[in-house]
């Protein structure tokens, strides 16, 4: 039966990430993951989910299955989070899912119930597991124009000048906040004039939250979210805990509708719930209930929000540091780019080729797009970092 089945492509991040493991050179850098990690080069683990999860276990963690829908106080605690604590017209309605990917995947089933026919449109670059949701899905994709590969900064006239001509047929991907791969950054005018234009051509927004807390702050890295769903009739939501309480392989995530009566989001609500029955039966809930008493715990919850401003800070300070590094050793400020962006990520303005460059001579190890996890840079490899990229792109020239 499975004699003549291809064989897919390979996972570009996997296949780094085993070909680092085995690179045994000192001077090694990886920065291919998207993982926060902490000076030992550990995947970080919160003191706060700690504490949660002590609480569970020592009150004997009730390991049922949970609904289909999931664990309703959690999607509720989660919305509000999401949505910091603040109303909006209209009625949301979600569902918890396994991550953000899961809550992804059931949206795209629930658009392709809706509206076989339906196209989304992803930035140019997007999350690498994007586009393949979006085909397993059976939905057709076209990219928008996002970065300016000269000058690594928002391609603001190419992006709008697509928008502008979509229409009912089309759902708009975007980036909550911290955009994945390349760590622009969206201003509230360029919220404001998206909505707009979805109120004007009637497109659905999508937004994949997965780096809330990243930016500038809970509540802050929320504004682009309201602007939508305070101007918009109907918007879908998938968010990730993985990155921002570290709970990576627990698959904790939640799909959410905005919808502008009951009736319409109690049908939303059930459908997602029954398209990701058929994928995984029910959510699974240790994670969940770990994310839900964090945030229903006052000093757990203030704890996370500090361990987690405490993580943004370190970011923005290797940003800077970075940047210094650049201007020191090439004598101009082109990467300085990299100070107006925000999350883990950054691009370098450097091809493929250059990319297997970089690892092949230099033991630096970034994705092919020129990604690279600011997260995990060691503070006292910076220069060497710099050097090995400005040797490689030859920007400074």
């Amino acid at each position: 039966m499975f004699a003549n089945i291809p064989l897919p492509a390979s996972d570009e991040i996997i296949d780094l990430m085993a070909r680092s493991s085995k690179d045994e050179r000192p001077f090694k850098v990886d920065l291919t993951v998207g993982v926060y990690k902490d000076s030992n080069d550990n995947t970080l683990l919160m003191k706060a989910v700690m504490e949660a999860d002590q609480l569970l276990a020592n009150a004997g963690r009730n390991k049922s299955y949970v609904g289909s829908k999931g664990d309703l106080e959690y999607v509720q605690l989660l919305q509000e989070l999401v949505f910091a604590n603040q109303t909006v017209n209209g009625y949301i309605s979600g569902v918890q899912t396994a991550g953000g990917s899961g809550g992804l995947r059931a949206i795209l089933d629930l658009i392709k119930l809706a509206n076989p026919t339906a196209k989304i449109w992803v930035s140019d670059p997007t999350y690498a597991n994007h586009i393949p949701t979006i085909i397993a899905a059976g939905l057709a994709y076209e990219e928008y124009p996002f970065i300016d590969h000269k000058t690594m900064t928002l391609d603001e006239s190419g992006m709008f000048d697509t928008l502008e001509k979509l229409g009912e047929n089309d759902v708009v991907l975007l980036h909550g906040s911290c955009h994945n791969p390349s760590g622009l950054r969206l201003t509230a005018q360029h919220w404001q004039q998206i909505a707009q234009l979805s109120k004007s051509t009637n497109f659905l927004p999508l937004i994949d939250t997965a780096y809330q807390g990243f930016a500038d702050g809970l509540n802050e890295d929320a504004a682009g979210l309201l602007t939508m769903a305070k101007s918009v009739e109907r918007l879908a939501l998938c968010v990730s805990c993985s990155k921002n309480f570290g709970v990576y392989s627990d698959r904790v995530g939640a799909a959410y509708i905005l919808s502008p009566t009951l009736e319409e989001a109690n049908k939303a609500q059930s459908q997602l719930a029954i398209m990701s029955k058929t994928t995984y039966w029910v959510p699974p809930s240790n994670g969940a209930e770990i994310v839900k008493t964090i945030l229903k715990t006052p000093a757990l919850k203030t704890m996370w929000s500090d361990e987690l401003s405490q993580i943004n800070g370190k970011i923005k300070g290797i940003r800077e540091k970075l940047c210094a590094a650049f201007r020191q050793h090439s004598g101009d400020n082109y990467f300085d780019y990299i100070l107006s962006q925000e999350g883990m990520f950054a691009m370098l303005p450097a091809t493929e080729e250059q990319m297997e460059s970089l690892r092949t001579e230099y033991a630096v190890y970034g994705l092919n797009n020129g990604r690279i996890n600011l997260a995990s840079i060691p503070e006292q490899d910076i220069d060497y970092l710099v050097e090995s990229i400005l040797a490689v792109t030859q920007v400074s020239e």
